[in-house]
């Protein structure tokens, strides 16, 4: 059944300008959760086996966006929550150049994150006002990672940051990744890679996906599970292990919203880090539905659906991701009836 295999494989390359349910952790399989580089944030204070919290007065990057000045008490683990708190006007100035409010953030203690899945599930800071409005001018929360060294090398991938005042809506943030290599002038970035995503609902008032599948041969962004920025096989998605880094900056270019109430805070549920589950020596070939019933979903050499005589039906609720480096090849009886999501994916052994 060709035509099955070619249809299928079409669509799933064109997923992303389809809004077709993407293969994030939530709806394939192939993925794994690495428990140890996650985090729920269930403790009683931040973990600081895993986790840097920023602080001006210790020298972090306290001038981000032109008026942010981190403080090690706005990042608390409470109840479930990562809460970075941003103090408002009429707090007593940081000492530290150009800051001026408090806010919050932690980075990860190592550059120990390569390629797989990165997800954040969060409620930006913002309020709506008495007419229905979203405000969130001045703020700037972030989802991050990035690797720098020294100024030869710059690599970052943007997962959640859109710069200065575009999120005073509360509805507008940004991704993208970019590099530089060695040689590069000054430190100079070259953005691989940029889009504006416009939310159709205020993201201060409910909590939110923000996730970036990472991969030697592609890259693609998602929010609530549904991909909405991508690129393939590129030389710049090919960059250092990196670290990772969740804040709220605030812009120097626009003033806080008047009646703005404080403290805001940007909260996190959780941080998930995800890897493919690599079997890449190994060929499956699945023969009957008990083959597939029994198949542990990984990156394979190669697969093999079906054979001359062979019979194999999937059910109308089944969502099946099949991920292999070579080949994956259809043939015989092969059903995938209304509703079921059939997906092929050649993807690389990283």
């Amino acid at each position: 059944m060709k035509k099955v295999f070619i249809l299928i494989f079409w669509f799933t390359a064109n997923a992303i300008c389809n809004n077709a349910i993407a293969q994030s952790p939530a709806n394939d399989a192939n993925w794994v959760l690495d428990t140890a580089k996650s985090d729920e944030f269930n403790g009683s204070a931040v973990n600081r086996t895993k986790w840097h919290v920023l602080d001006c007065p210790s020298g972090d990057c306290c001038n981000w966006g032109g008026s942010t000045a981190f403080e090690r008490g706005n990042a608390v683990d409470s109840g479930g929550i990562l809460y970075l708190r941003t103090d408002g006007p009429g707090g007593a100035p940081m000492p530290c150049s150009g800051g001026t409010f408090a806010t919050g953030g932690i980075t990860s203690d190592s550059s120990n994150y390569s390629y797989g899945y990165f997800e954040m599930y969060a409620k930006l800071p913002g309020f709506i006002d008495g007419g229905g409005v979203a405000h969130a001018d001045k703020f700037w929360p972030t989802f991050w990672m990035f690797y720098n060294p020294n100024c030869s090398i710059h690599n970052e991938i943007d997962i959640m940051d859109e710069c200065c005042c575009a999120y005073k809506d509360a509805e507008t943030t940004g991704s993208g990744w970019s590099e530089a290599g060695p040689g590069a002038d000054s430190c100079k970035v070259i953005s691989a890679g940029a889009i504006t995503n416009v939310s159709t609902v205020p993201l201060c008032n409910a909590f939110h996906k923000y996730a970036v599948e990472w991969n030697s041969n592609r890259i693609i962004f998602y929010r609530d599970d549904v991909p909405y920025f991508e690129n393939y096989n590129q030389p710049s998605m090919k960059m250092n292990p990196m670290k990772i880094l969740m804040s709220i900056q605030l812009s120097s270019g626009c003033s806080f919203y008047p009646g703005t109430p404080f403290p805001q805070f940007m909260q996190i549920d959780y941080f998930r880090y995800y890897k493919l589950n690599l079997d890449c020596g190994t060929s499956s070939t699945i023969l009957s539905n008990t083959d597939l019933a029994n198949y542990v979903f990984s990156v394979k050499s190669s697969i093999v659906l079906g054979s001359t005589g062979s019979i194999i039906s999937l059910n109308p609720t089944d969502n099946k991701c099949f991920r292999a480096v070579n080949t994956i090849t259809v043939s015989g009886d092969f059903t995938a009836p209304l509703g079921s999501q059939f997906t092929l994916i050649p993807s690389a052994c990283n």
